[in-house]
């Protein structure tokens, strides 16, 4: 095999070792974080919940999801994989217990990345 020839083979050699460098080191990385949180609706509020382009209940809604729709958290941290929460305007639901719910705890959400969007968390249900 000419030098030549040889070179495609070695620049792709070169790519997919670096590829797998940098995929362990993004896993690394990630290890320490903790998970997202999935957020949807729940069944006790009759399976609606709104996203919203502010932290208010007058900001816009972007969308409702049901029980079978999700989207992801945008932050997680050690106590709540949809948490810290935003403390905006607030609100009243049905929670996942049945009981009525009033709070101003909001889950920012990646529903239209990079634009922010929330949810009241209090009403929605988590998994991860």
């Amino acid at each position: 095999m000419s030098p030549r020839s040889a070179l495609p083979v070695r620049v792709f050699a070169v790519a997919a070792g670096a590829a797998a460098i940098m995929l362990a080191g993004g896993a690394a990385a990630g290890a320490d974080e903790p998970p997202k949180g999935l957020v949807h609706a729940n069944a006790d509020n009759a399976c609606r919940l709104n996203v919203r382009a502010g932290s208010e209940v007058t900001s816009a809604n972007l969308t409702t999801l049901s029980c079978d729709n999700y989207t992801t958290c945008a932050h997680a941290d050690a106590k709540d994989p949809c948490g810290p929460f935003v403390v905006g305007g607030k609100y009243s639901c049905v929670g996942p217990k049945g009981a009525q719910v009033n709070d101003n705890r909001w889950a920012e959400v990646l529903y239209r990345a990079p634009q922010r969007a929330y949810v009241a968390i209090a009403c929605g249900a988590v998994r991860v």
